[in-house]
């Protein structure tokens, strides 16, 4: 996460202070080692598409293992929800931990995806209820009844909207590797993306 705080230290006792001017983003890279074949042309031509930081991209969040008990069909339960907290409804019934601090999820805005972080384990209630801490915030209110997207394997992954987070791409090769390259591709949340 990239976030826009602002700090300040007096020059006299080095205390610090810090005021959060809000702006928290995803920031963050994947590393694509010795690709080749298809995987490669498929990265290549991904960044390619994305123009540099002109064109946007939904990107999926991997490698976050399953914590969360989860289960049912979670749907925002009431409009006009804003902050770090979210309502839902039509989760299974009476799960402890139906949501584990960590666990990320996704939740649908104006027809496009916002990732979240739950801050704290949630439990489902006995009528399918579930309030959710998450970071970072709503940046606008979904709809009632808008999807909600979290890990249980049989969903859809999370997943956000980004664009690239460095306006040059790159790649090695090595001469003789047999069309073998490694890359780093950084993506930003792009902020905008669900208005």
């Amino acid at each position: 996460m990239r976030g826009n705080t602002g700090v300040f230290e007096s020059p006299l006792s080095g205390t610090k202070q810090t005021v959060d001017r809000g702006g928290l983003h995803w920031y963050f890279a994947y590393t694509f080692n010795e690709s080749r074949g298809d995987s490669r042309a498929e990265l290549m031509g991904l960044t390619a598409a994305l123009r540099s930081q002109a064109n946007r991209v939904r990107v999926p969040v991997y490698d976050n293992p399953r914590r969360g008990a989860y289960g049912g069909t979670p749907l925002v339960a009431g409009a006009a929800q804003t902050g770090s907290t979210i309502n839902l409804d039509a989760a299974s019934l009476s799960v402890t931990n139906w949501i584990r601090k960590g666990d990320y999820f996704s939740i649908d805005v104006n027809g496009e995806h916002e990732l979240k972080m739950a801050t704290a384990d949630a439990n489902s209630s006995g009528a399918g209820l579930v309030t959710i801490q998450f970071e970072p915030r709503l940046r606008f209110s979904p709809l009632n009844n808008a999807a909600v997207w979290v890990e249980d394997g049989v969903l859809p992954k999370p997943q956000g909207l980004f664009m690239l987070g460095d306006p040059s791409s790159q790649w090695s090769s090595r001469p003789g590797s047999n069309g073998r390259s490694t890359m780093t591709m950084t993506f930003q949340e792009d902020v905008y993306g669900t208005q």
